[in-house]
């Protein structure tokens, strides 16, 4: 018996990528950083500051903050005022 596809999964998109760079700016509590990576087949790399209370640390933690940012990112529309 074959199910319905939800709508929830035409909504989810894939996404893998590396941090290329990162440094963390205590006294602004900035984290800057480039990654870059696939999202739904096609090639991005994103340099970008976000806002961090204290140093992420550990690359498991960096990269857990840049996931965050990444998200967010991508919730905004492009230039071109379409959706990623």
């Amino acid at each position: 018996m074959m199910g319905s596809v939800g709508w929830w999964t035409r909504a989810m998109s894939t996404m893998e990528f590396k941090v290329v760079a990162a440094s963390y700016d205590a006294a602004a509590q900035l984290l800057s950083y480039t990654a870059t990576g696939l999202r739904n087949g096609l090639k991005f790399t994103v340099s970008s500051r976000v806002k961090c209370l204290k140093d992420p640390g550990s690359k498991e933690r960096l990269h857990m903050v840049v996931l965050i940012a990444l998200t967010e990112h991508f919730k905004r529309p492009s230039p071109s005022g379409l959706r990623w």
